[in-house]
């Protein structure tokens, strides 16, 4: 090899090792991300405008508890699960209620848990697939235009990502060699995913089976879910002393169907005030018999709009990043399938996840706590096809005459 080749050689070496610190990874993220909310900063006014979790903190630290989600509603409620309101009330008590300053704090930490996302991605790539798929799926997540507009958004939405890959790959890191306390560390990764956004636990049954089938042990998954539900028993005693009804986490279920599927004309931020008159309680219960009379009466609409919705929740925005995104998805599925590897695992998240958002409604944002799943796919496939090229243009060198 000559002078100049080695040269080359030692660079690339360089370049790899520095792309492949997630660091350095997590670092990009952050930069990307805080450049384009000083972009936003500088042309908007920021504002909490209407948000529901912000009106619960504000409850809160008015000393009112967790209540008044809507305007002219002072009751208790269920509407939201508590973990994020309660760190948005962390906020206002140090920097005002609703301020600019509580703002800008909310979007800085949307910002670090985004970008911690990518050093997940980076590590559940190398365990499950290969090195350089985690390396690709980190930096994608880093780099993703439509990823970067996401802490401009104050909800949940940012945790949501990064604690459910981290759910995710802590319970496919348990196997038969685990010892109790990291399934109990696990349950308690979920119960907290749960107070969070309560429609990730969708797949936590298919992962404790799968992790028990790996583990080839039932009881340690068993306790796995028993701490889950150890996490979230305060939160529901506290609803049933609140409203004297068992409610889980949320109460909002009836409601968000009805509004997808009918009208939003009787959301309680509008002005029909029927939640206010009515209180959450008797607002579900209300709700939940219009929406039961409306399948009735319309079920080919029902279906239509859940077909719609199911669409919906994988490609819209219709354009090609989503598409692409989906159908590399898709490919990367079919290739831990084809590979061997815990696919199932994947696949359960995939198919269980988004189950509540087809027969209520979709947003992009809701989609996005199991965007770094497929990110994590997505890279495996292009990995792998990259990988199939590479041989095949090998293969075709060594058939030609004097290859």
């Amino acid at each position: 090899m000559s002078q100049l080749g080695k040269v080359a050689v030692r660079v690339g070496t360089k370049c790899w090792v520095w792309l492949s610190r997630p660091g350095w990874i997590v670092f990009v993220a952050v930069t990307l991300r805080l450049a384009v909310m000083g972009v936003f900063l500088a042309h908007n006014h920021i504002s909490w405008g209407v948000n529901e979790p912000a009106a619960i903190a504000r409850a809160i630290i008015q000393g009112r508890g967790f209540s008044s989600a809507f305007h002219d509603a002072e009751g208790p409620t269920a509407w939201l699960a508590p973990a994020y309101p309660a760190l948005l009330a962390c906020i206002f008590r140090f920097f005002g209620v609703e301020s600019a300053a509580s703002a800008t704090t909310a979007i800085l930490l949307n910002v670090i848990f985004s970008s911690l996302t990518a050093a997940v991605l980076v590590k559940l790539g190398r365990e499950q697939f290969s090195e350089t798929a985690g390396i690709v799926a980190g930096w994608a997540w880093a780099l993703a235009p439509p990823l970067l507009f996401m802490p401009w958004l104050l909800w949940e939405t940012c945790l949501s990502g990064l604690v459910m890959s981290f759910a995710f790959m802590t319970t496919l890191r348990l196997s038969e060699l685990s010892r109790p306390r990291e399934w109990v560390w696990c349950g308690a990764i979920w119960s907290f995913a749960g107070l969070l956004n309560p429609a990730m636990l969708a797949p936590l049954p298919a992962l404790a089976a799968g992790a028990a089938v790996y583990s080839r042990r039932w009881k340690w998954p068993g306790l796995m879910i028993v701490v889950c539900l150890l996490g979230i028993l305060p939160w529901t005693v506290r609803n049933f002393r609140a409203f004297g009804k068992v409610v889980p986490v949320r109460s909002n279920f009836w409601p968000e169907l009805y509004f997808g599927n009918v009208s939003f004309s009787l959301h309680p931020t509008g002005d029909s005030m029927l939640y206010q008159k009515e209180g959450e309680m008797r607002f579900a219960a209300d709700l939940r018999g219009r929406m039961l009379s409306f399948v009735r009466s319309h079920p080919r609409e029902f279906v239509r709009l859940t077909e719609a919705r199911m669409v919906a929740f994988w490609v819209r925005p219709l354009r090609p990043y989503p598409i692409a995104l989906f159908l590399m998805t898709v490919g990367g599925l079919v290739q831990t399938w084809r590979q061997g590897k815990r696919w199932a695992g994947f696949a359960s998240v995939m198919l269980l996840y988004p189950l509540v958002y087809y027969i209520t409604y979709t947003f992009g944002r809701y989609r996005y706590p199991i965007e770094p799943l497929m990110y994590a796919l997505a890279g495996y496939f292009v990995c792998e096809l990259l990988e199939g090229s590479r041989r095949l243009r090998v293969s075709s060198s060594a058939a030609e005459p004097g290859g």
